[in-house]
């Protein structure tokens, strides 16, 4: 499974709103700041917005805002925001297509399939869920001269 760089963006923009201590920031200097095109950033910002993540503060000094602190913010979260939560399987009939004449073996192997693709996927989404944006942040700026 490969991620969306758009997860890697929505990382750096949480990071950088919280940055801001509750100051808005517009799309424009998010835009500036990360060297994206305002509209592609838009279409990243609109799903934290709808997951609830960031919010949008309207008005001249508006911009946006966390809606909820870093430390309640998981990479689960962050992922779920951007790529969605589809199952990482999905078996397109493949196997049943190519031993068509091996039903029941067929299903056997696709439910062991199925079944360790649910382990790994299980396991991955609890690793996710376990780290914190606020933590990932802390830890970065471990060191670091202020």
């Amino acid at each position: 499974m490969r991620l969306s760089t758009a997860t890697e963006q929505a990382c750096c923009i949480l990071a950088l709103i919280a940055s801001r201590n509750l100051s808005p920031i517009t799309n424009a200097e998010l835009s500036e700041r990360m060297a994206v095109s305002p509209s592609y950033l838009a279409k990243i910002t609109r799903r934290l917005v709808v997951a609830e993540l960031i919010s949008s503060e309207p008005g001249a000094k508006g911009g946006f805002v966390l809606a909820r602190p870093m430390r309640l913010i998981t990479l689960l979260i962050v992922v779920e925001a951007i790529e969605g939560n589809e199952p990482f399987f999905q078996p397109a009939g493949v196997v049943e297509r190519v031993f068509k004449n091996r039903r029941r073996a067929v299903e056997k192997g696709m439910s062991v399939v199925q079944e360790k693709m649910h382990e790994a996927e299980l396991a991955w989404r609890r690793s996710l869920s376990n780290v914190t944006m606020q933590e990932i942040v802390d830890d970065a700026l471990k060191g670091e001269m202020l």
